[in-house]
């Protein structure tokens, strides 16, 4: 009797346990204006954006504001490169993989357009690059209006493959 009641309650608890463990994270959870506060950011690539409206403007870490619209369309803050601590909004877009919790957020498809149609023979020099990434984060968490997501450094120069995704 014991054995089946232990039995039962392992059961039990590992059924808990693993049903807590991932809560589903959507696109729709990922809306809205997110920026990083103005702290020393931490060593680690683990960083925490909140809601625009619950952060001071003051307190808005430098070029941080990234905006997560319906239809796949983005904001983010960038910055001038003749201009110092200036920044003006850029167009983009962005994708989120339910699966993986990958977040990816592309610009200059606009400008690659025009460019496209300008000069084609450079363009296609490029590689025919549809967009540029911007930034890319994998989503740990999404508590109390804040999104803890762990940034994913580029990689220049080569293809990511199945085998560096480790």
């Amino acid at each position: 009797m014991r054995k089946s009641v232990l039995l039962f309650v392992t059961f039990v608890l590992f059924g808990l346990l693993s049903s807590a463990q991932q809560t589903k994270i959507s696109e729709f959870d990922l809306y809205g204006c997110w920026v990083l506060e103005n702290k020393k950011r931490p060593s680690t690539n683990i960083v925490t954006y909140k809601l625009c409206e619950n952060v001071a403007h003051e307190d808005v870490k430098f070029g941080s504001k990234i905006s997560l619209l319906a239809f796949n369309e983005s904001e983010h803050e960038s910055t001038g490169p003749l201009a110092c601590f200036t920044t003006f909004t850029e167009k983009g877009t962005w994708e989120f993989d339910e699966n993986s919790r990958i977040a990816s957020l592309y610009s200059g498809h606009e400008w690659l357009k025009e460019f496209k149609q300008l000069d084609p023979d450079e363009y296609a020099s490029w590689g025919s690059p549809e967009k540029f990434d911007k930034l890319k984060f994998r989503v740990i968490s999404i508590e109390n209006n804040q999104l803890t997501v762990e940034i994913i450094p580029k990689q220049y120069g080569k293809k990511r493959t199945e085998d560096s995704l480790e």
